[in-house]
C-alpha cells in the first residue's frame, strides 16, 4: 500500500511543477529580449517584468549576467517549513533583497516571511519548485 503512495505523491509533485520552465534563460539573454519570457513544460509563456529584470541587474556585477539563469527557483520540500535558494548568485540577490548579511554562501534557508517579502519583490522572476525527498 504504502509504494501506490507514494507514487501518487510523486504524481502530485510532478504535476504542481508543471509550470516550470523548459530551459531557463541567463539574465543577459532576457534583458535583450523585447518581451522576455521562458516557455514551461505545459506550453504557457512565463513572462518577466523588465522592471524586475533591471533590479537584479543592479544586484550582480555585469560579467555574471550570463551566468545567472531565470527564474530563481525557491524550492519547497514536503519536510520543512521554509524553502532553500540554491546558487551562489541566486543566494547573493536573495540576501540583498531580504537584508541578509551573512550565511549567503551557495544556498540559503529561508522561512515563509522572508519568502512572501521575495515573492512580492520578485513575483516573475521567481519561482516554486516543489521537492519530495
Amino acid at each position: 500500500m504504502k509504494l501506490n503512495s507514494d507514487n501518487l505523491l510523486k504524481k502530485q509533485v510532478v504535476s504542481l511543477n508543471k509550470h516550470l520552465p523548459r530551459r531557463r534563460k541567463t539574465l543577459a539573454e532576457l534583458l535583450k529580449e523585447e518581451r522576455p519570457h521562458v516557455m514551461g513544460a505545459d506550453g504557457t509563456r512565463h513572462r518577466f517584468k523588465k522592471v524586475e529584470l533591471e533590479k537584479i541587474a543592479g544586484i550582480i556585477d555585469q560579467e555574471d549576467y550570463k551566468r545567472l539563469k531565470l527564474p530563481i527557483y525557491i524550492e519547497i520540500e514536503s519536510m520543512t517549513s521554509g524553502a532553500v535558494i540554491r546558487g551562489p548568485l541566486e543566494a547573493k540577490i536573495v540576501c540583498k533583497i531580504l537584508e541578509i548579511e551573512s550565511e549567503c554562501k551557495n544556498e540559503i534557508f529561508i522561512y515563509r516571511p522572508q519568502i512572501k517579502k521575495l515573492r512580492i519583490e520578485f513575483p516573475t522572476t521567481t519561482q516554486y519548485i516543489f521537492l519530495i525527498r
